[in-house]
C-alpha cells in the first residue's frame, strides 16, 4: 500500500506545480478563467459550450476549476447542453492522462519507485482498488486526473476505464450542471449546497467500497 500511495502522491504533486506554476506567472489564473467566461457569456451558445468543454479538457494540463465550469455550463448552457459540454470536456481530459501514462507509465513508476517488487504491488492493488477510484475520483481536486494516470500507468484494460470514468463523471456533471442551471448570480446557494453534497456522498462511497473491500 505505501508504493500505492507513493506513486499517487507524487502524480498529485506534479499537478499541483503545474496549478502553481500557472497561477504565479499568470498564464492561466482561476481569475482568467473567470474572465474569459464572462466575456463569452455574451456569445452565442456553441461558443460558450467549445470554451467551457475545452477548457475542461485541458484540465490535464493547466488544472481548471472544474467546479465553477461545470456549474457555469449549466447556468450559462441550460441542462442539455451544459451536460453535453462538461461530459465531453472531463472525458477528453480523462482520456489524455490515460493514453500518455499508458505509454510513458512504466518509465514514470520506475522513476519514482524503483524497484519491481513495489511496481508488481502498484499493479496489485490497482487491481482490486483501481475501479473504486474511478467511480470516487471527483471527491477531490486533481484526484480524476491522477485516478485516469494511475488507471493509464496500470494498463487497464481501456473499455473499462471508459465505463467507470463515465460513472463516476456522468452524474457528478449531471448533479453540478443541474444546480447550475436552477442557481442564478442572486441566488447561488442551491449550487453551494449541492456542492457539499456530492463530496459528502462520494467520501461516504468511497467509505463503503473500502470497507467492503477489506471485508
Amino acid at each position: 500500500m505505501k508504493s500505492f500511495l507513493k506513486l499517487y502522491a507524487w502524480i498529485i504533486v506534479f499537478f499541483l506545480l503545474i496549478f502553481a506554476l500557472m497561477n504565479l506567472t499568470g498564464l492561466l489564473s482561476v481569475a482568467d478563467i473567470k474572465y474569459y467566461i464572462e466575456v463569452v457569456s455574451r456569445r452565442s451558445s456553441w461558443i460558450i459550450g467549445l470554451v467551457i468543454g475545452g477548457l475542461l479538457a485541458v484540465d490535464v494540463f493547466f488544472s481548471v476549476p472544474t467546479v465553477f465550469l461545470v456549474t457555469s455550463a449549466g447556468y450559462l448552457l441550460g441542462f442539455y447542453w451544459g451536460l453535453i459540454a462538461s461530459v465531453a470536456g472531463m472525458f477528453l481530459s480523462g482520456l489524455t492522462a490515460f493514453v500518455i501514462c499508458h505509454f510513458a507509465g512504466k518509465k514514470i513508476m520506475r522513476l519514482v519507485l524503483k524497484d519491481d517488487m513495489h511496481v508488481r504491488e502498484v499493479y496489485e492493488l490497482f487491481e482490486r482498488f483501481g475501479t473504486g477510484a474511478l467511480l470516487i475520483a471527483r471527491a477531490l481536486p486533481m484526484l480524476p486526473e491522477a485516478t485516469c494516470c494511475m488507471a493509464g500507468m496500470n494498463r487497464m484494460p481501456f473499455g473499462r476505464f471508459v465505463v467507470y470514468y463515465l460513472l463516476g463523471t456522468v452524474p457528478y456533471a449531471v448533479v453540478l450542471v443541474w444546480l447550475g442551471a436552477v442557481s442564478s448570480r442572486e441566488n447561488p446557494y442551491p449550487a453551494l449546497g449541492g456542492i457539499v453534497f456530492i463530496y459528502v456522498s462520494l467520501w461516504v462511497i468511497w467509505y463503503f467500497l473500502m470497507k467492503r473491500k477489506k471485508g
